[in-house]
């Protein structure tokens, strides 16, 4: 298995039942470059998605609560 990292996205493309995903990666020059390409079959491009953002809210969840738990331990100043 491998890691792509994504910084952001470049295009999705739908082609022959699969969705391709072009993701760009910032470069050691801060230049955007290609990372790689996410390919999800189409039948599974929803569920997919709606798990992402499903877990991507419930870890905004964890961190604004560490977030708040550091705070009231800091005596309720905030960075």
């Amino acid at each position: 298995m491998s890691m792509i990292m994504v910084d952001g996205i470049k295009d999705i493309v739908f082609h022959n039942g699969i969705v391709r995903i072009d993701c760009l990666a910032a470069g050691p020059n801060g230049e955007q470059r290609a990372s790689g390409t996410i390919v999800i079959p189409a039948n599974v491009t929803g569920p997919i998605l709606q798990s992402l953002a499903n877990a991507m809210q419930e870890l905004d969840k964890k961190i604004r609560e560490h977030a708040a738990e550091m705070a009231a331990k800091n005596g309720g100043a905030t960075s």
